[in-house]
C-alpha cells in the first residue's frame, strides 16, 4: 500500500487552493473523524487509504477497504454558521463535473448525497458541522469514492448496488482523483448560502438521478411514502409528488421503484 504524495496533491489542487494543508495517511479510523480532532488552523485536507471507522449518513458504517479513495476537508468556522441544506448537493455537482473532466462518464447525483452510474453507488458525501470544546467550531466534508465494486455489495437489491471507477473504465492516478474530490469540496464550501441556492437552480437538473422516477422515501421514524420524484427545490430538499399531492422532503433514504433502465 503506498501512500499518496502530498505535494503532488497541493499541485493539483491549483494556485487558488494554495493555502490549504494536505496531509495523507496509511490508515485512519475517519479522514472526517481525524479533522474533527485537530486543531484546523487553516483549511485542511486529509486523504488515507484505509478507513477502520468510516461512517456515513446517520452514523452508518461506510465500508472502507484498502484501495478504496476517502478525501475530507475541513475548516473552522464562526459559531452559529449554518450549513446550507443543499451543500452535499452542490458537493456533488463539482464532484461530477471533476470526474467528467478526467474522463470518467455517467455520473449522476442520488439525492440525498450519492453519486451513482447507472444507478449503482459510485460515492457517497457527507457534510457535518463539528463542536470541539478547545478548537471550536469546524465544517468537514467527506467523500468516499469506490475504485473497486465492494464484494460486501454483491448481493443488494438493484437500487442499491455499487460500482467501482475499475468497472467504468480507466482510472487516473490517485493524487489526481484526491485533488479532484478535494476540489469539489473546497468549491462547494466556499460558496455563501444564496450562492449555493443559484447553483442548485442552474445545475441541478443535469446531474438528477431520481427525476420522473418512482421512488420511496424511507424516514428515520419508520415511516415512508412514495411518489414521482419532481426534482428538488433550490434549497436542497426532495420534491415529490404523491397520491395526496405534493411533499417536500428534507431527509429520507431514497429507494428507487422498477429499476433505474
Amino acid at each position: 500500500m503506498m501512500t499518496s504524495n502530498p505535494r503532488t496533491i497541493a499541485e493539483r489542487l491549483g494556485p487558488k487552493w494554495a493555502h490549504v494543508a494536505v496531509e495523507c495517511l496509511d490508515r485512519v479510523d475517519s479522514t472526517s473523524a481525524w479533522l474533527a480532532r485537530a486543531e484546523l488552523k487553516r483549511p485542511t485536507m486529509v486523504t488515507a487509504e484505509e478507513q477502520t471507522r468510516g461512517r456515513g449518513r446517520r452514523g452508518r458504517r461506510w465500508a472502507s477497504p484498502p484501495g478504496g479513495l476517502y478525501v475530507s476537508v475541513g475548516w473552522k468556522v464562526l459559531p452559529g454558521t449554518l450549513i446550507p441544506p443543499a451543500l452535499p448537493l452542490v458537493v456533488g455537482i463539482y464532484l461530477c463535473e471533476g470526474l467528467e473532466a478526467l474522463g470518467i462518464t455517467g455520473p449522476r447525483l442520488k439525492w440525498p448525497n450519492d453519486l451513482v452510474v447507472n444507478g449503482a453507488k459510485l460515492a457517497g458525501i457527507l457534510v457535518e458541522s463539528i463542536d470541539n470544546a478547545t478548537e471550536g467550531r469546524s465544517f468537514v466534508i467527506g467523500i468516499g469514492l469506490n475504485l473497486q465494486t465492494p464484494s460486501e455489495g454483491a448481493h443488494l437489491p438493484p437500487d442499491r448496488e455499487a460500482i467501482g471507477l475499475e468497472d467504468i473504465g480507466a482510472v487516473p492516478a490517485r493524487e489526481v482523483l484526491v485533488a479532484a474530490a478535494a476540489r469539489a469540496a473546497l468549491e462547494a464550501g466556499s460558496l455563501e448560502p444564496a450562492a449555493v441556492s443559484a447553483l442548485m437552480a442552474e445545475q441541478w437538473p443535469a446531474w438528477d438521478a431520481l427525476a420522473g422516477r418512482v421512488c420511496t422515501i424511507e424516514h428515520a421514524n419508520g415511516e415512508t411514502c412514495q411518489g414521482v420524484v419532481q426534482g428538488v427545490t433550490d434549497e436542497g430538499a426532495l420534491r415529490l409528488e404523491t397520491e395526496e399531492g405534493f411533499r417536500i422532503l428534507w431527509s429520507g433514504e431514497c429507494r428507487v421503484r422498477g429499476g433505474w433502465e
